[in-house]
């Protein structure tokens, strides 16, 4: 990036730690979209992407010290505390935003590093009750671009090459905390009853995990259902993540917890039924038996019940999913979290 480029930055988006996980997911997605509203860059891991500009550290350090006021967006612990240093020891003009998505009470060092942000965004109200201070609620979203309905879902699932004409499915790690055990169990009882669906668990085991999969792999084998219980693995390229939504009749978000959740959005954007847990900001998105349905997280046997509901149904399934597809697309859409959040930006920089 030239040095005119540089001059030209108003908001520096940090990714400075070093794993993946769903604040990078987050952020690939809606950074393109502030684009539009903002001149933005990212900084530091796994926010490589066509859509996104991007500053080495070493050129923001040397090029963007005080010039002009800009807005410094954390989103962990790493950022915050990177952005205090340089803000307080070395007197860059940056202001500091933090998105704090946790669903728990704060540890004294985050609490410490939270009090010198100029602003808190949350994507929840609930993630803000656990804040102490008054943050501003700006809601996740999703990119309707990428994930949106199938023309035709019957082929969409023969696309895919599997049995069956209809299909359940769960994303994500296979994990006990993601529900993984709980959906297998509800489905082995469901599949029994309804020799027409299929199920898919999209995902992989990280390395502590692959025991707990092959545990999984295990009871469905005992079951006789390895035909009709498929585990995709990793999927290598994410651009065919949406088109698995497409594909699907039901998506089962099983999480024990979650930050917000976006998974049971994308599926309600796809038009498919959900069934979702109690878990980071879904009690707060969804209504419950209108469009979609909520239940108590570790429960196969409320997995059951709702999916036996469904499956059962035709037409209330397909209520269900038109109405968490009206919702999402009207409220949850990317474009209204880019605009919120250069709403907070816009405030901060006019105070300078």
């Amino acid at each position: 990036m030239e040095t005119k480029d540089i001059k030209d930055i108003e908001v520096i988006a940090l990714s400075l730690g070093r794993r993946f996980s769903g604040i990078n997911a987050s952020m690939l997605a809606v950074i393109p979209e502030q684009a539009k509203l903002v001149n933005i860059v990212g900084m530091g891991f796994n926010i490589d992407s066509n859509g996104i500009k991007t500053i080495r550290f070493r050129d923001f350090l040397f090029k963007c010290w005080r010039d002009k006021w800009r807005i410094w967006h954390a989103r962990r612990n790493i950022d915050m505390l990177v952005g205090i240093i340089l803000k307080y020891v070395f007197r860059y003009k940056i202001l500091l935003v933090f998105t704090s998505v946790a669903q728990r009470h704060h540890k004294k060092l985050t609490k410490f590093y939270i009090n010198r942000m100029e602003a808190v965004i949350c994507p929840s109200e609930i993630s803000a009750k656990y804040l102490e201070r008054p943050p501003y609620i700006v809601p996740h979203g999703i990119n309707t671009e990428i994930f949106y309905p199938a023309g035709n879902k019957a082929q969409e699932w023969q696309s895919r090459k599997l049995p069956g004409k209809y299909g359940i499915g769960i994303f994500g790690r296979i994990r006990k905390s993601k529900g993984t055990h709980e959906f297998v169990e509800a489905v082995i009882a469901m599949l029994i009853k309804y020799p027409d669906w299929i199920a898919v668990v999209i995902g992989e085991a990280t390395p502590k995990d692959l025991e707990f999969k092959k545990q999984l792999e295990q009871i469905v084998k005992q079951a006789d259902l390895s035909d009709r219980i498929i585990f995709t693995g990793f999927i290598k390229n994410s651009k065919e993540i949406p088109s698995w939504y497409r594909a699907l009749d039901i998506v089962v978000c099983a999480s024990h917890k979650e930050g917000f959740g976006l998974p049971a959005l994308e599926a309600m954007v796809s038009k498919c039924a959900v069934i979702a847990t109690k878990a980071g900001a879904w009690p707060e998105i969804i209504t419950d038996a209108q469009n979609a349905y909520l239940i108590e997280p570790k429960s196969s046997q409320q997995i059951a019940e709702k999916l036996d509901i469904l499956m059962s149904d035709d037409k209330l399934r397909y209520e269900i999913a038109q109405n968490g597809y009206d919702l999402v697309s009207s409220k949850y859409k990317i474009q209204n979290e880019a605009e919120g959040i250069q709403k907070v930006y816009d405030k901060l920089l006019k105070r300078k």
